[in-house]
């Protein structure tokens, strides 16, 4: 791997080759100059003193490898590599063979004198240039490890996507990762890179459910080229070498395109369990971590995330749901203050989701977080579960409260009245499977501990006069599913038409015009002050009740079913939304006025384009990239992250804004 001889021009044909050795001039072999002093910074052999040739000479017959050597030997060494891949090996009959020894020999180097970056530029760049002439395949190795930020693709991506092309060949979902990770128009955010084997799985599940065994593209016409600016002089500067049987399919935008909407949607996924680990970079196997996972991700829980999803299942055991008390759960939660914040509450749902469970009350359809006095109903879900209300899952809510609220009038719900009420409520209703059994769930909650007219008051209250009368309507509707009405359930749909502002009068009116037979009514009398009209019919064990048609009352159920839905909000979750934006006077982190207006200009959304972001700083009186590193800076002190991510759009971590503000 040297050039001997006497004469022979450069690259450019203008001088003398550096690279050759010419036997007939002048070597120094006693006291070779080791330290390079008498060197030039583009060395010749032809021009270097008979010293340095000593010292040259000695190093190549010592086996090129003594790491102390000085660099500026390497390089003309190296200038002969150079010339015998640029300008020569493209040529040769046998250039793959020789390829692959002059890649091995670049390599060897490379190793050995990496500490020199100038070196270490200059051979990298060489083995980059000289992939292109390897005829070798690259796709059927693991592709091009992706970074954190690139301004092109490496030559091996580029090798192997043109095979791919040229072959027909679907484009394995690593080789897809890696080229959009290089692309220099593309930038993978926080989740991908800090949950990066995470990001991988989800991302190569759903390349895979999208496109197969890879997308196939179509070479294109551009030929995969390079230029390599050549460290020996005798080159001048640039050399461009070409591969004619290679398309550059890295300049196809439509791949990128597509592959863009894929990789957002998994980044967007892993954003909540990327920002846990960014709080808690030892917590990736704990339950709170684990619910935060996406489904088709895998992840090896922590003994706590076994052991509360084995309890869920011994306390459901074969019945399919069962009732517990929260304070139960809460132990088996990690959590400092022995109770369930809101986030908690969304944490555990989803991790029971995971193992096909469900939690009774649910903050994600309407339920309150459990605190540890009050009972929680677990239940096996459906194999298709949903994570949130479809439109008329409220309605059928509204029913079941309402329903429990009276037929547990007389204290007791009987099982026809809870039949009933799952038919009003439930059958009636597009509902899913799933929501059927939170339904149910729901249902034996409240037998728990049932509703009261107290607890109703303040909801009842506040509505519109319009919207007391449909309540007024469903009351009664759902009084009489069962075809029976107790006196006592009488008794509380007048005291709730009273709360409503109805009048009570109207409740046995419209009870009794239902009846199935009224000649044969019983006068009986009802407990309380007498008013015209209050009897009901007396049935066989001298109880009082009022038997109904079965036929008139089904006529009204799917009316009843669209007002439940108009009044579904009166049992809406009572705890309050997320917090709006802080008030602009309190301060953040320390930071002066301007900065802090900024900052909570900023938290108003939850991303911003570059565009609108430079007109907020500007308006603060700020320069956009220095609030930016300010505004970082700040958090990374705080919380160790950062509040703004992404260059366009600029994405706020909303979930470090309060620790900001403490």
């Amino acid at each position: 791997m040297l050039y001997v001889g006497t004469s022979m021009a450069d690259a450019a044909g203008s001088n003398t080759e550096p690279a050759l050795i010419d036997p007939t001039l002048p070597v120094d072999l006693r006291t070779p100059d080791w330290q390079g002093e008498s060197m030039s910074y583009w060395p010749s052999y032809a021009d270097i003193s008979p010293r340095a040739r000593g010292a040259y000479l000695a190093w190549l017959t010592g086996g090129r490898a003594n790491p102390n050597a000085y660099i500026g030997y390497v390089f003309l060494y190296f200038y002969g590599l150079e010339r015998r891949v640029l300008t020569e090996l493209p040529h040769l009959d046998n250039a793959a063979a020789e390829c692959s020894t002059l890649v091995a020999e670049i390599s060897r180097l490379l190793q050995i004198y990496q500490g020199n970056s100038s070196f270490r530029g200059y051979a990298q760049a060489l083995l980059d240039s000289a992939g292109i002439l390897d005829p070798a395949l690259r796709y059927d190795r693991a592709a091009p490890r992706v970074p954190e930020w690139s301004h092109e693709l490496p030559m091996d991506l580029k090798i192997g996507l043109a095979q791919l092309a040229v072959a027909a060949r679907p484009i394995p979902a690593d080789w897809a990762l890696s080229w959009y990770g290089h692309h220099p128009d593309t930038h993978l955010r926080t989740p991908a890179v800090r949950c990066a084997d995470e990001f991988l799985e989800l991302f190569t599940k759903r390349y895979r459910a999208r496109f197969g065994d890879g997308m196939i593209i179509k070479p294109n016409k551009a030929r995969l080229s390079t230029s390599y600016y050549a460290a020996s002089r005798g080159f001048h500067g640039n050399v461009t070498l070409e591969n004619t049987a290679l398309p550059d399919v890295g300049k196809l935008t439509g791949p990128i395109t597509k592959l863009r909407d894929l990789v957002e949607g998994v980044t967007s996924d892993l954003e909540a369990f990327s920002r846990y680990l960014g709080r808690n970079p030892d917590g990736a196997s704990s339950p709170a971590a684990i619910a935060l996972l996406p489904d088709g991700v895998t992840h090896k829980p922590s003994p706590e995330a076994d052991a509360l999803w084995s309890w869920a299942a011994q306390s459901i055991g074969n019945a399919g749901r069962g009732v517990v008390s929260a304070e139960e759960l809460i132990t088996r939660w990690p959590t400092k203050t022995g109770k369930l914040a809101k986030a908690d509450a969304v944490a555990v749902a989803q991790l029971l989701e995971q193992r096909g469970l469900g939690i009774e009350p649910d903050v994600r359809f309407g339920g309150t977080t459990p605190t540890p006095t009050s009972s929680i109903v677990l239940f096996r879900r459906a194999d298709r579960p949903v994570s949130a209300p479809g439109t008329e899952y409220a309605a059928a809510l509204a029913i079941i409260n309402l329903g429990m609220l009276v037929a547990a009038a007389d204290g007791t719900v009987s099982e026809p009245e809870r039949r009933a009420l799952r038919e009003l409520a439930i059958d009636e209703l597009d509902l899913s499977e799933d929501e059927r059994l939170r339904l149910d769930a729901h249902a034996a909650l409240v037998l728990t501990k049932p509703p009261t007219p107290a607890a109703l008051r303040r909801r009842l209250e506040s509505l519109p006069t319009s919207r007391k009368a449909a309540v007024g309507r469903l009351l009664i509707t759902i009084a009489a599913a069962d075809g029976q009405v107790t006196a006592d359930e009488i008794r509380t749909l007048e005291r709730l038409f009273t709360t409503l502002g109805l009048d009570p009068g109207e409740v046995y009116g419209t009870l009794h015009a239902a009846a199935t037979a009224t000649d044969d009514l019983t006068r009986t009398e009802i407990p309380g002050e007498r008013r015209q009209g209050r009897r009901i019919a007396a049935n066989g064990t001298g109880a009082a009740t009022l038997t109904l048609d079965p036929e008139r009352l089904s006529r009204t159920r799917a009316e009843s079913a669209l007002v439940a839905a108009e009044l579904a909000e009166i049992f809406a979750d009572d705890e309050p939304l997320p917090p709006p934006s802080p008030v602009e006077t309190a301060s953040a982190c320390g930071l002066d006025a301007a900065h802090t207006r900024l900052f909570h200009r900023l938290v108003e959304r939850e991303e911003w384009s570059r565009a609108e972001f430079d007109e907020l700083a500007s308006n603060a009186g700020l320069l956009p990239d220095g609030a930016l590193e300010v505004l970082n800076d700040a958090a990374y002190d705080r919380t160790d992250e950062p509040l703004c991510e992404g260059s366009d759009p600029i994405e706020i971590n909303h979930d470090i804004v309060k620790d900001m503000l403490r």
